[in-house]
């Protein structure tokens, strides 16, 4: 299957303007080095400034991605899950999707300026049906703590030029392919929902999870970081 046929079968904007949500209020949480490892990467490190470098999620999210890794310690003790991402402010996510919607119109007429909005959001996520702003959404990999190393999975994590960030894309090593239904088995067995354009991307509680899992609604909404008191900082 070529990439552009795995693109037709991804989740897109116009599936997630239709799902209702309301937000359960549930508390964020600040992800701890005791219980899990996490680290901002390059390229990937714009809300280092805030919360004072800690990535944080919703409290369901967090307990799930703790349940995660104790799994994946239990099958291979050498293994730790690592989060790399997880709540992104609203003014964040909306300067990342205007300069995308900028980069997607350069050169380019669209009649209809939904089809704009759509193919802006192959790469970065209309502000009103993101996840990370949820705080429901996080990109995860695996570190190998023997050789202090991420294992392959085809890709580096954020590297979307290639399109091998596409969970099913051709042309990586069986080996990468196996890696990456370990980290999707990890996820899915916690109720997470995955994005196929990402493989390291997963969500819980947002509008990608509803429509993935066909819930009547989302139970986190986008919430503004000024908003945010976290339960354990």
């Amino acid at each position: 299957m070529d990439n552009r046929d795995l693109e037709k079968k991804m989740v897109r904007y116009r599936d997630l303007i239709t799902v209702k949500s309301t937000d359960n209020r549930e508390p964020f949480f600040a992800v701890d080095k005791e219980n899990l490892f996490y680290g901002y990467l390059r390229g990937m490190d714009d809300m280092q400034d805030y919360f004072s470098g800690k990535i944080i999620v919703r409290g369901t999210v967090y307990e799930k991605l703790k349940k995660a890794d104790r799994n994946l310690r239990i099958a291979y003790p050498d293994y730790r899950l690592y989060i790399t991402y997880g709540y992104r402010s609203l003014e964040i996510q909306t300067q990342r999707f205007l300069k995308q919607l900028s980069i997607t119109s350069r050169g380019r007429f669209f009649s209809n300026p939904f089809d704009l909005y759509e193919e802006a959001h192959r790469f970065i996520a209309v502000p009103t049906v993101s996840g990370h702003p949820t705080g429901g959404a996080v990109d995860v990999t695996i570190v190998n703590r023997s050789s202090n190393t991420f294992i392959d999975f085809g890709s580096d994590i954020y590297d979307f030029e290639s399109k091998k960030c596409y969970v099913e894309t051709a042309g990586i090593p069986d080996k990468a392919r196996r890696n990456r239904l370990l980290l999707r088995k990890l996820m899915l067995d916690q109720g997470f929902a995955p994005f196929d354009g990402e493989w390291w991307h997963f969500s819980y509680g947002d509008k990608e999870w509803a429509y993935y899992y066909k819930k009547n609604r989302a139970i986190y909404n986008q919430v503004e970081g000024s908003k945010i008191k976290l339960c354990n900082m």
